[in-house]
């Protein structure tokens, strides 16, 4: 089955799944924001907790969603107070089986790895990475049922693991994105990742050097999972950026699926050393084109 029509069946099952979406206020000291806990069913039952953000206040204004680092999880809802400043609600989860509240119960069948990006690795439908593409494309779902947010303006930001899925999630949603910003984005070009053992993909390059006649399977599971071939469906504008000596997501890896895609697009390589790319002064960036995207209302 072609990659196109795998994840536009696995989209087709998604929507005929309910969220059972439920959302209860959390306790939370400040005067801009009222914080709600989340939680929704996504695949295998499991459900997904996170929280809603909400300016106070305010309606029809616009929403974050959030898609967060590998191994990173939810502490505070103030990791996410910028995006408050400028008059956006964020929607935001902890990912599957990475630290937080969200659990990943269901077993795996093909390969119980050390590491999450290597669980069920060798079967197509037993990969970790479907399981957390499919939370992140139902999150968008939940975006929609939220009745105070302005559908039309509903951004997505994602920064290394949550750069690749949000650029996954950005490809197959079917509802309307204003703008994307993907920071030294994950996920892309998967042969390279595992050849070089970068990052997350450090324990499927160990594995496929001491089974080398796997090679070819792992890469055909691979291939509905690399977001370089699914990004051209991205019809909104898109601001990326890259580290120019990244180590743990190639800026090399991620130029794969920026140059598929169609839309109006715009790449920021950092100089700065290591994984953390423009930081601040990059998120100050950020905020100033949201900014301009409500101003041109």
């Amino acid at each position: 089955m072609e990659v196109k029509a795998y994840w536009e069946k696995e989209r087709e099952v998604s929507n005929q799944l309910p969220l059972n979406l439920t959302m209860t206020q959390k306790e939370f000291p400040s005067q801009l924001a009222t914080v709600y806990e989340i939680s929704y069913e996504s695949l295998y039952e499991e459900r997904i907790y996170g929280w809603f953000i909400e300016p106070k206040n305010q309606t029809n204004y616009p929403l974050v969603i959030e898609y967060i680092g590998y191994m990173n999880h939810l502490v505070s809802p103030l990791q996410f107070m910028e995006w408050l400043s400028v008059g956006c609600g964020v929607l935001v989860t902890d990912s599957r089986g990475q630290g937080g509240k969200t659990l990943d119960s269901h077993p795996y069948n093909s390969y119980e790895g050390n590491s999450l990006m290597a669980k069920g690795f060798l079967e197509r439908d037993d990969f970790y990475l479907r399981r957390l593409y499919w939370d992140a494309l139902r999150l968008i779902d939940v975006a929609q049922e939220l009745s105070l947010v302005d559908k039309k303006r509903v951004f997505i930001h994602g920064t290394s693991q949550g750069g690749g899925v949000g650029l996954f999630a950005n490809s197959w949603t079917t509802h309307d994105i204003r703008y994307s910003f993907f920071d030294v984005p994950s996920h892309s070009d998967l042969k390279s990742r595992i050849a070089a053992g970068t990052g997350s993909y450090k324990e499927i390059h160990e594995y496929l050097l001491a089974n080398k006649d796997q090679v070819e399977q792992v890469h055909e599971v691979m291939s509905y999972f690399d977001v370089k071939d699914m990004v051209d469906q991205i019809s909104n504008p898109v601001l990326a950026s890259v580290g120019e000596s990244d180590p743990i997501c190639p800026k090399e890896d991620f130029y794969k699926a920026y140059d598929k895609l169609t839309g109006f697009k715009e790449l920021d390589c950092y100089k700065e050393p290591g994984h953390g790319g423009g930081g601040l002064k990059h998120t100050e960036k950020l905020l100033r084109y949201v900014l301009k995207e409500m101003d041109g209302d």
